[in-house]
């Protein structure tokens, strides 16, 4: 994301960056998901020989990219690359903070994309949202590296100020008991099937040129001509009157950049709910329409 990089020298010299897995703005004409996938993982094998493989720590990455788009990996992107990864001997650092404990319907992102990482980072639903927490599971192999290290130096000395703090850790438990006490997983996977076909039709409206989602997450993108996925300008700010339109209809969705919209609603939502969710997004959209339209815009 250009708004996080820029002014602040990132990504820093260290890092390498590969594509984004998004295949209805990164697929070539004509190419097939599978094909596509297979592409990707080509360039990632190429990056890491022309590294060193022997350079490269770990790979980060989400199993939904959340603030860079709500963006849906294609069909085999985590299995193709970690057969990358995995054929080097690189590890994997799973960013769960959007999609652990139940967003996708399991209990991590990693598990509906069938990849195991070595590291994963938590947050957000750790707690609920209750008060601020987070925390990093490591692999056993990586904790005994760890551990090992420590014993040699005396100390574990990388802690934070508020380290396994005993109020964030109480909730955090709380939080872990009462998701699985009302099986909200459970509950995701079964309202996930009338989100998606909800999402499915806001294809309807012209604006969206593509709506996908898992779980009880989904990105849609608003673009000028459906056809040929032409952007509208950002200065046009179609993302965001979208987002007060919806507003004004009671509805909070999260504009991104490049005028894509992200739907993330609680994860106790009833099916009712849900179709009351879109029944206000498809008016905030039609609204939206009707503007772009007087601004000739479409």
């Amino acid at each position: 994301m250009d708004i996080i990089q820029d002014g602040f020298d990132a990504p820093l010299g260290f890092a390498r960056q590969v594509s984004a897995p998004h295949y209805y703005r990164g697929a070539q004409a004509g190419e097939s998901e599978a094909d596509y996938v297979a592409r990707l993982a080509a360039e990632l094998e190429a990056l890491i020989v022309a590294e060193g493989p022997e350079t490269v720590a770990a790979m980060f990455a989400e199993p939904v990219m959340g603030a860079g788009g709500a963006m849906i990996p294609p069909a085999g992107y985590f299995p193709a690359i970690m057969n990358v990864l995995n054929r080097h001997g690189i590890g994997m650092i799973d960013d769960e903070v959007v999609c652990g404990f139940g967003r996708t319907g399991k209990w991590f992102g990693c598990q509906t994309y069938d990849y195991q990482p070595d590291s994963m980072s938590l947050a957000k639903a750790l707690s609920s949202a209750y008060v601020p927490t987070s925390a990093v599971l490591l692999s056993p192999e990586l904790s005994e590296i760890v551990e090992s290290e420590a014993k040699r130096i005396g100390t574990l000395g990388h802690g934070f100020t508020y380290t396994g703090h005993p109020v964030a850790s109480a909730v955090a438990l709380k939080t872990i008991e009462i998701y699985q006490r009302r099986d909200i997983v459970g509950h995701v996977r079964k309202v996930a099937p009338l989100f998606a076909a909800r999402l499915r039709k806001l294809m309807d409206n012209p604006l969206v040129g593509d709506a996908q989602g898992v779980g009880l997450l989904a990105g849609l993108e608003l673009v000028a001509d459906r056809k040929t996925k032409a952007r509208f300008a950002a200065s046009a700010g179609v993302g965001p009157a979208c987002g007060r339109y919806c507003l004004k209809e009671g509805l909070v969705i999260r504009p991104l950049n490049d005028d894509r919209l992200a739907i993330c609603p609680p994860l106790i939502i009833t099916e009712a709910e849900i179709n009351e969710l879109f029944d206000r997004f498809e008016r905030g959209l039609r609204k939206t329409l009707d503007w772009a339209t007087r601004e000739k815009l479409v």
